[in-house]
This record gives C-alpha cells, sequence and structure tokens, in this order.
C-alpha cells in the first residue's frame, strides 16, 4: 500500500536538520564586513557592464552579489514567524543597498559615459513577468538551500539579477533621471518581495514553522496579499502597455506596406515612443522612390493605428534595391530633410578611391566629381557620430588630401537641441558651436527652412518669455547664416514637471532646430 501524502511528507521532513539548515541560513545572511565588501564589489561591476552596455560584466555582477543570503533569511524569518530573523535580515539588506547605491553614484559621478545604455533601459520597465521569474527564482533558492543545492544558487543569482537594478537605481540619482531610477526601484523590490515569499512557502513546505504551521500560512498569506497586490498593478500596466505597443508597430508596419505598395520598401528602423504628452513615431526605412504624394498617403494609411495627434516622422533611404545590402548603390532622401544626393560610379582616380575605402563610418553611397575634384559620402543612418565629429573628419579629409574638396553627407536625423545654462538666453561658445554644427548639416542637406522651439525649465531664474528670448537669440543667428526662420516657444509645456522628472531639466533650458523645406540656399556661406 502506497503511503498517503501526509505521511510521506511527514517523514521528508523528519529527515532534515531543521536546525542546522535554519543556522546555515542565519550565517549566510549575516551583517558583516565581507558581505559589505561584496555589495561594493558586485554594484562597481554592475555599473561598469551597465554604463559600457556588457552583458558579460553584468552577469558577473550577479554571481559576485551576496544580495540573496540576507533575502533568504528573510523568507526563513516570515515562514518561522520569527522577528528577530526579519528585523536582522531587513538590517542586512538595508546596508548592503545603501553601500551598492552609494558605490553606483560615486561610478557614475567620475565616469564620463552618462548615457542610458540599452542595459540600463533594459531595467527601467518592469512587467508582471518579472515577478513570474522572481517567484519562480525564489522557489529555486529556497530549495537549493534547503535541500543543500547550493550550485543551483549560481542559476538563481543570474535569473533574479538584484544588483544590476540597484546599481540602475543609483545611476537615475546621479544623472537626476528619476523616472529610471524609480522604474529600477520598482524591479529590485519586485525581485526582493517575490523572492522572499517564495522561499517562506517553501520553508512552509518543509516543515520549518514547527507546531504553529497553520498560524504561519495565514500570517504568510496576509503578509503575500498586502506586499504583492500593490507591485503587481503597475506590473500588469507595464506589460499591458508593451503589449499594445507591439500591436501598434505591427500595425504601422501592415499599413506601410500597404501603402508603399506599388515598390518594394524594407523598414530599417521603427520606434514608437508614447512616453511624452505627444507621442513619436520615427521609421527609417529604404524605398526605390519617395514623393510628397507618397508621404502624404502614408499619413492618412498611419492615422487609424496611431493615437490622436502623434507626430510621425519619416527617413526614407533612397535605393536601386531595397532588400540590398546597405552597401549598395544608393541616394538619399528623407520627408523631413526632403532632399537628395543622386550617387554615381566611382571615379578611377587613387586620391579619391583611398578616401572612401578608409573611411571609418558605414557609408550608403559615395559620389565623385572627377572634374571638380569633390567627393561626397553619403553617411549611414546607423553610424554613430556626431554632427561635430562628422564636420570635424570632413575638415580633416580635406586638409590631408590637397587639391580635392571632401563633403560628408550626416544622415537623416533629428538636429541636437541648443542647450542654453540656467536663466540665460545668451549665445556663448557652446551654443554658437553646436549652431556652427547644425548649420554646416542644413547646408549639406540644401535645406534653408527652419522651424525654432524655444524651451524653458521651471526653475529657470530670468525674464517669463525665457523660452522666447533664447529662440530669438539662435533666429537672429541662423538668419544672419542666410536661413528663413519660423519662430516658435513652448514654455510651459502641458506635462512639464513630469518630463522634466523623466529627461532632466537640463533638456528644457534648450531650442530645438526643425528643418521645415529642402529647397537650396542661393548662395550657401562658408562656415562661419
Amino acid at each position: 500500500m502506497f503511503a498517503s501524502p501526509y505521511r510521506a511528507w511527514r517523514r521528508l521532513n523528519a529527515k532534515l536538520d531543521h536546525p542546522g539548515i535554519g543556522q546555515a541560513i542565519d550565517d549566510d545572511g549575516r551583517l558583516a564586513a565581507s558581505y559589505l565588501f561584496m555589495c561594493a564589489m558586485a554594484a562597481g561591476i554592475a555599473m561598469i557592464g551597465l554604463l559600457s552596455n556588457s552583458a558579460s560584466v553584468i552577469i558577473g555582477a550577479m554571481l559576485v552579489s551576496p544580495l540573496m543570503g540576507p533575502i533568504v533569511r528573510l523568507g526563513l524569518g516570515i515562514g518561522t514567524l520569527s522577528l528577530t530573523r526579519v528585523w536582522r535580515s531587513l538590517g542586512t539588506l538595508a546596508c548592503g543597498m545603501a553601500v551598492a547605491l552609494a558605490v553606483s553614484v560615486t561610478i557614475v559621478c567620475i565616469s564620463p559615459l552618462k548615457v542610458a545604455t540599452p542595459e540600463i533601459l533594459a531595467r527601467t520597465n518592469p512587467n508582471i513577468f518579472d515577478m513570474v521569474a522572481a517567484t519562480l527564482s525564489g522557489l529555486a533558492g529556497g530549495y537549493a538551500m534547503i535541500r543543500n543545492r547550493g550550485g543551483t544558487i549560481v542559476g538563481v543569482a543570474i535569473a533574479t539579477a538584484l544588483m544590476p537594478p540597484m546599481a540602475v537605481v543609483g545611476f537615475g540619482l546621479a544623472t537626476g533621471q528619476f523616472a529610471f531610477a524609480q522604474g529600477a526601484l520598482l524591479l529590485f523590490t519586485t525581485n526582493l518581495a517575490a523572492i522572499a515569499l517564495s522561499v517562506t512557502l517553501v520553508c512552509t513546505f518543509y516543515g520549518f514553522g514547527g507546531a504553529s504551521t497553520r498560524k504561519a500560512v495565514a500570517w504568510q498569506l496576509v503578509v503575500g496579499m498586502l506586499v504583492l497586490l500593490p507591485l503587481a498593478l503597475p506590473l500588469s500596466h507595464a506589460l499591458t502597455d508593451i503589449a499594445r505597443q507591439t500591436r501598434t508597430v505591427n500595425t504601422v508596419r501592415s499599413a506601410m506596406s500597404t501603402a508603399l505598395g506599388s515598390q518594394q520598401m524594407r523598414i530599417l528602423d521603427l520606434k514608437l515612443d508614447n512616453a511624452g504628452a505627444t507621442p513619436v513615431l520615427d521609421v527609417t526605412f529604404a524605398v526605390q522612390a519617395f514623393t510628397r504624394e507618397d508621404d502624404d498617403r502614408l499619413r492618412k494609411a498611419l492615422v487609424p493605428a496611431l493615437a490622436a495627434g502623434t507626430v510621425m516622422r519619416f527617413q526614407p533611404v533612397i535605393v536601386a534595391d531595397p532588400s540590398g545590402t546597405e552597401g549598395s548603390r544608393s541616394s538619399l532622401g528623407s520627408a523631413v530633410i526632403g532632399t537628395a544626393v543622386a550617387g554615381t560610379a566611382l571615379a578611377e582616380d587613387p586620391t579619391a578611391a583611398d578616401i572612401v575605402r578608409h573611411f571609418p563610418l558605414p557609408l550608403l553611397d559615395s559620389h565623385v566629381d572627377a572634374a571638380k575634384r569633390r567627393v561626397e559620402l553619403v553617411v549611414s543612418p546607423s553610424a554613430r557620430a556626431s554632427l561635430a565629429t562628422l564636420r570635424q573628419m570632413e575638415a580633416t579629409l580635406t586638409d590631408g588630401t590637397p587639391g580635392w574638396q571632401v563633403a560628408i553627407i550626416p544622415p537623416p536625423r533629428p538636429l541636437a537641441p541648443v542647450l542654453f545654462t540656467r536663466g540665460s538666453a545668451d549665445l556663448g561658445v557652446a551654443q554658437t558651436s553646436t549652431l556652427e554644427d547644425l548649420a554646416w548639416a542644413m547646408r549639406h542637406w540644401e535645406s534653408r527652412g527652419v522651424l525654432l522651439e524655444g524651451r524653458a525649465s521651471s526653475d529657470g531664474h530670468g525674464p517669463v518669455n525665457l523660452a522666447q528670448a533664447r529662440a530669438e537669440a539662435v533666429r537672429g543667428w541662423l538668419e544672419q547664416q542666410g536661413f528663413v526662420v519660423t519662430l516658435g516657444a513652448s514654455y510651459p509645456l502641458p506635462d512639464q514637471q513630469q518630463r522634466e522628472d523623466a529627461e532632466g531639466v537640463d533638456a528644457f533650458r534648450s531650442v530645438f532646430v526643425h528643418v521645415t523645406d529642402a529647397q537650396p540656399l542661393d548662395a550657401p556661406p562658408h562656415d562661419p
């Protein structure tokens, strides 16, 4: 006869050394100098991996991190209704988190890299799947500790990734991007709570509650509901948003294929940003031709798929064969920039050939005019180089090849804003340098129409119309260079405070420059 499940469960628990296992968990989750040292090392490794966008370095931080110890001890404390264990484990966790935050903030402050990498962004928007993963990891971690399967902790540490989210919290605090810090803290809290409560269930199953098991289960249900429900609501909402955005992107792809169905088309990059008050759709795609009629037809086709008021920005790359590789013969066009550079065969000149062959960035096309001794290099949108870098490269190549003029055509991207200091509308050295780069790019795009959008931050100390004053200052400079400028200002935005918290206040001490037409300049002035 088979024994009843209850008897089998009693025999299984009787074989366990409950006091010994409890002591081992207590020792592993105890506050000690070695624990704080390992927290500091793990946080440093995680922050370096996040800033350099290195997944392998981040995994190393997960393996070094000692945070699983006090979290498992917290789960055991809840399972055994031991307030001493609970408070001591919470104290150990708080000390480890404080050390990790201090190390992360310090590294970000002294690092020249302060850009949010994909690895950082991946930990700022958790969803319900993260809670499920943490719950399963907690069950595995609790089982590994109780059944002496220590090797499993390595896999659990990678799955739950406790230290990288805490490092992202430090990044958000150090850079003033509090939305990043909030999202990463939600992910860390979710992992911590789900693991601890899962360990509690395992400890209860293996009889660590003793004679008070029923009472322990009742308290565990209450604690679990109070902790997990407030976390599950925003996580479920985030998952719904991701699903909605994925459906919208798929619909956009389908609508584009239908609207441009008379010719071959390939989407190179598609981004839908719903974070701000105004949704923005950015699409880079390869087509054989793109006219104003195509632009109008495409916009009308996408209206039903997008939220009302969505800004649509198209960056078409005109190529002979959209299904080909990036290095195929092509020319460049854009609904934003509206210009095109015709591609021709490379002249049989060793100097021109060397310029093209040794150019360090990916190109869409090259155009050599042997008669005028001019080389045009059309840079691919995938190239990660600022306008200042491209402009400097153009000057260096021209100076290094006497008798030849080199023109580097920057890729079609939104222009960088002109940033101002707090409370100021003066054009200093930094602002003038940015404007020179923008003017250089617009001349190469043969564009003269410009729309300016002035902004001001809510903490600025200056005139009430500070946004307008900044736009006026930029307008005067651009008009001196021969550009036709339309003026606008945006202060305050409908959700100014929320956007400042999310994007950083510096982004709102600026003037945004938008190209509005593609008519060639009558007499393009030389760079100032």
